[in-house]
C-alpha cells in the first residue's frame, strides 16, 4: 500500500525559490577550494615525458603487434588487448624477497624466541612478491600522419609473506621506461621488417 503526500499550494512556489537560491549561493562559495585544486602539479609533465614516445609505423596494429611480443619476450602475460582503442594490459609477478632481508628477519625471530617473548613473527613481514602491471595506449600522432604517440604506465604492488599489500607505486624510473622504449623501436623495426 502506497501512501501519497501533497504539498500545499503556497509552499510549491516559495519552497523552489528557497531551494533554488540555496543551490545558487552554494554554487557561487568558492572560499573553501584552492585556486590550483584542479590544476596539475608540475612533476605530471615530467612523469609523461618519461612515460610517452613516438614511434614511425604503417599502422597502430603494427605497433600493437610488436609490443606483444616484446612483453611476451619480457615475461609478462598479456591480460587485454583492447585493438580498437590501441590498449595493451599485461601483468607479471616476480620474486621481491631479498636474501638479507631473510637472514635480518630470521635473526630477530631467533632473538624473539632465545628471550621468551611473544609474537615472533617477524619473517611473516618479509617480502614476498611483487605484482607489475603495465598498460599501453598506442595513438595516432596530432602532429603527423604515419607517427603514433605511445605511453606506458607500470604500477607495482609488493605483498608480504601473509599477503598483506606492503607498497603500491607508480613506476616512475626513467632507465626503465627508455630500456622499454629501445626495445620497443627494435621490436617494431623487425615487425615491418617481416610484413615487407
Amino acid at each position: 500500500m502506497s501512501t501519497r503526500y501533497s504539498i500545499p499550494g503556497w509552499c510549491n512556489t516559495r519552497c523552489l525559490a528557497v531551494l533554488a537560491v540555496s543551490m545558487l549561493s552554494a554554487c557561487a562559495t568558492t572560499s573553501g577550494i584552492p585556486e590550483d585544486a584542479l590544476r596539475l602539479p608540475e612533476s605530471t609533465l615530467d612523469v609523461r615525458a618519461i612515460q610517452t614516445r613516438t614511434f614511425a609505423a604503417p599502422s597502430e596494429i603494427a605497433i600493437l603487434a610488436a609490443a606483444i611480443a616484446l612483453l611476451q619476450d619480457m615475461e609478462y602475460n598479456i591480460d587485454r588487448i583492447e585493438k580498437s582503442l590501441g590498449v595493451i594490459t599485461a601483468s607479471k609477478v616476480t620474486d621481491a624477497d631479498s636474501a638479507s632481508q631473510k637472514t635480518g628477519l630470521f635473526i630477530l625471530d631467533m632473538l624473539c624466541v632465545i628471550s621468551m617473548s611473544g609474537g615472533c613473527d617477524a619473517m611473516s613481514k618479509a617480502s614476498d612478491e611483487q605484482h607489475l602491471t603495465v598498460t599501453m595506449v598506442v595513438l595516432p600522432s596530432l602532429a603527423r600522419s604515419g607517427e603514433y604517440a605511445t605511453r606506458i604506465t607500470i604500477q607495482g604492488v609488493l605483498y608480504d609473506k601473509a599477503e598483506r599489500i606492503l607498497v603500491l607505486e607508480r613506476i616512475d624510473d626513467a632507465e626503465i621506461y627508455q630500456e622499454i622504449f629501445d626495445n620497443l623501436r627494435k621490436a617494431i623495426y623487425i615487425q615491418v621488417s617481416e610484413n615487407d
